[in-house]
């Protein structure tokens, strides 16, 4: 790995995609691995990586399941070689019976070498799967400010997403050998692949750009609150809002509300976000909580200027602050103040997405994927985990 990547520019702990690959580590020979989720519908951060993980994991020749009541992803694991299992959806005492009782069946008949479940729902009923049938079972914590996050113990390894997230796990009483770091990567994402066919309109520019599930939790109309103070400043700048949710209403009344909704453009979802991040000069997020935000990492890869809240895993994803402004949640006044400073001054911008750019290539897939490999030679060989 080129040294900028083992910098603090972006990271918690490192392995190296040169380590032995796991047809000479592990068993000799490839290894058979169930991903479990409660869905496969795009969207949500935790299905993304897991698509990703399995499609990566499948195109190296490995065996993978994947199990989950079906969703937007399907056609694109099978294209990958990846086998697709549908299981019943687990709401209710009834579903999550029936869901469990499907669950057992399929791994009798697939027989992993490793179950890897992804939330609360899939650790339960793996949970069970495992012990009865002594498959070792990994968590990746991908929520920790869900209430119900406290089930990923259920896991044999706590995979924690970024190592603000680590220590938070530990904090709460996790022991230190049981939780690991892998930093989500999501550059050269199989995902790319579903929407080739997707007409995106040209973004109006020069802009500010995010992308993101539109909720609370993501915090966008602090970004609308932070751009509508520059508006009069900017009259030629434009903020593109990327993403769908339940606030949309909600956002597209307040940028009315400020004066703004000729400047603010609501795009709705994209497929294949790349295209749009290539185009945006800045990349914006505010969220209030995000143990490791995908979108952070696309926006560096695509070279975008980033500011982004001092939340969750987003200091490590911008090197705590050498490949990104970090500005305080809540305070849209401070991320005005960021936006400013590039907006203002096209020597600030270019310089902030040489920043960004520099080092990105960390967070490719691949990566993401190979650390993954060392977690799951631990389980399946008993040696200790290598965590800080």
């Amino acid at each position: 790995m080129p040294d900028r990547a083992s910098d603090m520019r972006g990271c918690g702990r490192r392995s190296s995609t040169a380590d032995v690959g796991w047809a000479a580590t592990i068993m000799g020979g490839s290894v058979k691995i169930m991903h479990l989720l409660k869905h496969s519908v795009r969207g949500n951060g935790h299905v993304h990586v897991a698509v990703d993980l399995a499609c990566r994991q499948a195109d190296e020749g490995h065996t993978v399941v994947f199990g989950s009541a079906g969703g937007t992803f399907d056609e694109l694991l099978t294209r990958h070689g990846v086998e697709v299992a549908t299981l019943p959806p687990a709401e209710g005492v009834q579903g999550a019976a029936r869901s469990g009782a499907a669950l057992l069946s399929l791994n009798r008949r697939t027989r992993p070498d490793v179950i890897h479940a992804h939330m609360m729902t899939s650790a339960v009923l793996g949970f069970g799967v495992s012990k009865l049938l002594r498959i070792p079972m990994l968590t990746t914590m991908h929520n920790s400010f869900e209430k119900h996050s406290v089930l990923m113990r259920l896991g044999k390894v706590v995979v924690a997403v970024s190592e603000a997230e680590r220590s938070l796990l530990l904090s709460r009483g996790y022991r230190p050998s049981k939780v690991v770091t892998v930093l989500n990567g999501a550059d050269g994402s199989p995902r790319e692949e579903e929407g080739e066919a997707e007409q995106l309109p040209p973004l109006a520019r020069p802009c500010v750009m995010t992308l993101s599930g539109l909720h609370r939790r993501k915090a966008v109309g602090d970004v609308i609150a932070a751009f509508a103070r520059l508006a009069g400043d900017f009259p030629d700048w434009h903020l593109n809002v990327v993403g769908w949710g339940a606030d949309r209403e909600r956002l597209e009344a307040l940028a009315a509300d400020l004066g703004v909704e000729e400047s603010v453009h609501f795009l709705g979802s994209a497929l294949r976000p790349r295209p749009l991040l290539e185009q945006a000069d800045i990349f914006a997020t505010a969220s209030l909580a995000d143990p490791c935000p995908l979108t952070v990492a696309e926006a560096r890869a695509a070279g975008c200027a980033v500011v982004g809240t001092a939340v969750g895993g987003i200091p490590e994803l911008l090197g705590k602050g050498e490949a990104g402004q970090l500005v305080p949640p809540s305070d849209p006044p401070a991320m005005a103040a960021a936006l400013r400073r590039l907006m203002a001054d096209p020597d600030a911008l270019a310089e902030w997405q040489r920043r960004a750019r520099e080092g990105a290539e960390y967070f490719r897939v691949e990566r993401m994927a190979a650390d993954y490999e060392r977690v799951y030679e631990s389980l399946l060989t008993r040696r200790p985990l290598s965590v800080r």
